[in-house]
Parts: C-alpha cells; structure tokens; sequence
C-alpha cells in the first residue's frame, strides 16, 4: 500500500523546511487550523493523496510497478479529459451573478449555507459557499458604481464578508468586533459602498477565517476602470482561485481531474487573473508560453514583466497575459509539486491550457475520449 506517509516523505513535507518568498516555512509545523492536533506532515487532507491510485505491494516486480505508476498517470489524464465533455464532480463554483439595479445601485443577495462539496470524483467535503458555490458567484462593477450586498448567515456560527482588497469605509470592511458585529445564525447584513479602485478583488470571511475561508467562502469581485483603455486589451479571460488545506488543493473549488481546461485558439490573448485564499505558496507554472505579469492586487507592475512560474502569496492577486502562439496542450500546474503529483498521477492544483489550431482541436480529442 503507498501510505499517505510515505507520499508526504517522498515529497519532502514530513519534517522539510520548505524555500518561499522571503524566508523558510517549517511544513512539519504546519498545526490543524481547526483546532485539532497537527495534521502528519502539514494540514494536507488526505483525498489530496488518493487511496486508490497506489503502487503495487513490496513484492511486486519493478517492472508492476513502473507500470502502475504509468497507468494510473494515464487514467487520471483520461479522467480529466472526460470532465472537459460532462463534468466528473457535482457543483460548479463562480458563476456569475448579475446585479439587479434598484434606483441607480448594483444589488446582489448572497447567502451563506453549509453545502456537501464534490471536490473530485467521490470526494465529497462539508463546505461552506456563497450561494451554496464553491468559490462563490463571481461579482463584477466598474469604479464608480453604487453597491449593496444583502448577505443572510445560513450556518450554525457567526460569520461577515470582507471585501478584499477594495478602498471602502471602515464601517463596510467585515471585520468583526473591528468594524461590525458578526453577522449571527439567521442573522442579516447589509454592505454598501461606493467602488473607488479597480483590479481583481475578493471576498472572503473575516470570522474563524482559517476554517470558513478554507471550507470555501470566498470569491472574486472583479472592478473595471471607467476608461478600459487604461486596461489592456484581451480575447479571453480565466479566472483562478486557489485553496488548500481544509477541501484539498483546489482551483476554482474543484481538484484534477475535475478542474476545466482553459481552452483558446492560437493568437489569442488571454487574460489570467489569479487569486490565492488559501495559506500556503503556490508558484504557479505554465509549460510551452511565458505570461506577462502587469498587476499586482490592482496596481500597476512597471514595467510588466514575463515568466512562466508566477509565485502567488496568500492573499495576492496578479493579472496577467498569455500570448496564444503555441498550439498545443501545455500543462498548468503548482510547482510545489507535493500540490500537484505523486506516484499515482496527477491531483490537486492541475488543469491543462489548451491553444487550437487548424490541426488540433479539443472536439476532435475529446472524440477520441
């Protein structure tokens, strides 16, 4: 059996001091953030480490075992391209909730309710989510808009909302005991502000954060400027929301294989906007392209500047460009890469960039599938 253990040890968690931006984090000390005993090896749920992909037993060959290590890669790849035709897992998280306008202002109503979340296939989690989403509905306005957002507590704790990364009143930041009281069981709250700044923003909870921002609430509220000129121009737009620890390592709420491909066509210019809520480093890499990395939570990066592992903190949101040139498909996936991949394929934080061309297109490889 290829024990969780024996994963986390191959993968350098168990007891490694791991490099990140700044300094060292001792992953052996990485404490259970609900409370309970240290987590063997770091607060990494065990689906992360999937019982049925294993090696065969001590006495089996070499030559079973490299090939069980190679089929389970294959049936994982297989499995992924599978979730690009029908969806693997149940739930699809951000999706975009339009504002209804009452006399000038965006109104949106989100709820926060405790949901059975389908992270991969047949593994389910109990979450938290936005409209029972997990990240919750994407929210978008433009700088100089009027919002309100009725949020209704549905759990059995207190929460509040902040607003990640928006220049607001104090009064409206959702920071319990700072600027509001929790918003208790059964309870309402009414947020309203004007947006003053741009970029690619979050919500989150601000209360018992560590568990209920990791269970899933959070989401992303994207701000135009009011000239687009001063944005630049681009064909397609992804956004990418990490977490890790409480649900697994997620992107977009969901672990490969059930993440989406972000599929475009060759010469497009495709926008990145990514987003990290969870409490580990995730440097994310992208093979066969470089990315054009020109804001930083909203402001301006001069001058931009390309790569093609782009580290994203705790808390940070970057956007950047991919020039489409190369067709082919390119994996996508966390360096660290006890986030990503062990003997038994593929997980976690992986999705694949799919660019088409006249000889290469994702319906004529999913036909095959």
């Amino acid at each position: 059996m290829f024990s969780r253990r024996r994963f986390l040890k191959k993968a350098g968690i168990v007891g490694a001091a791991l490099p990140v931006a700044g300094g060292i984090v001792a992953a052996a000390c990485y404490d259970d953030p609900t409370g309970g005993p240290a987590t063997e090896g770091g607060a990494v749920p065990d689906q992360n480490v999937k019982p049925g992909a294993t090696a065969p037993a001590s006495t089996a060959t070499a030559q079973e075992l490299w090939k069980k290590i190679d089929e389970d890669h294959q049936a994982g790849v297989v499995n992924f391209l599978k979730n690009a035709k029908a969806p693997l897992t149940k739930g699809k998280g951000m999706q975009e909730l339009p504002a209804r306008i009452e006399n000038g202002v965006k109104v949106w109503d989100l709820t926060i309710d405790n949901v059975d979340w389908e992270v991969s296939p047949g593994v389910v989690e109990k979450a938290r989510g936005y409209n029972q989403q997990v990240p919750g509905p994407t929210l978008r306005a433009t700088v100089g808009d009027r919002v309100r957002i009725n949020v209704k507590n549905n759990l059995e704790e207190s929460t509040a909302v902040h607003w990640h990364g928006l220049l607001i009143p104090y009064l409206m930041d959702g920071v319990p005991y700072v600027t509001q009281d929790p918003i208790e069981p059964g309870k309402t709250f009414t947020y309203e502000f004007t947006i003053r700044n741009a970029g690619s923003h979050m919500s989150h909870s601000h209360h018992n954060s560590a568990d209920q921002v990791n269970r899933g609430l959070l989401g992303a509220f994207i701000i135009m400027p009011q000239d687009r000129a001063q944005y630049p121009q681009y064909d397609k737009e992804f956004i990418l929301i990490m977490n890790d620890s409480l649900l697994g390592f997620t992107l977009n709420g969901k672990g490969f294989p059930a993440t989406d491909p972000l599929v475009v066509n060759k010469g497009e210019r495709v926008l990145i906007r990514w987003m990290n809520e969870g409490m580990m480093y995730h440097p994310m890499h992208l093979h066969g392209m470089p990315m054009t990395v020109f804001q930083r939570d909203g402001y301006a990066i001069t001058p931009p500047y390309e790569c093609d592992t782009i580290d994203v903190p705790p808390g940070n949101r970057f956007d950047c460009i991919i020039n489409a040139t190369e067709p082919g498909l390119w994996a996508f996936h966390c360096h660290v890469l006890s986030h990503a991949e062990y003997e038994g394929g593929f997980f976690g934080l992986v999705t694949v960039l799919v660019v088409q061309d006249e000889n290469l297109k994702v319906a004529d490889i999913l036909a095959k599938v």
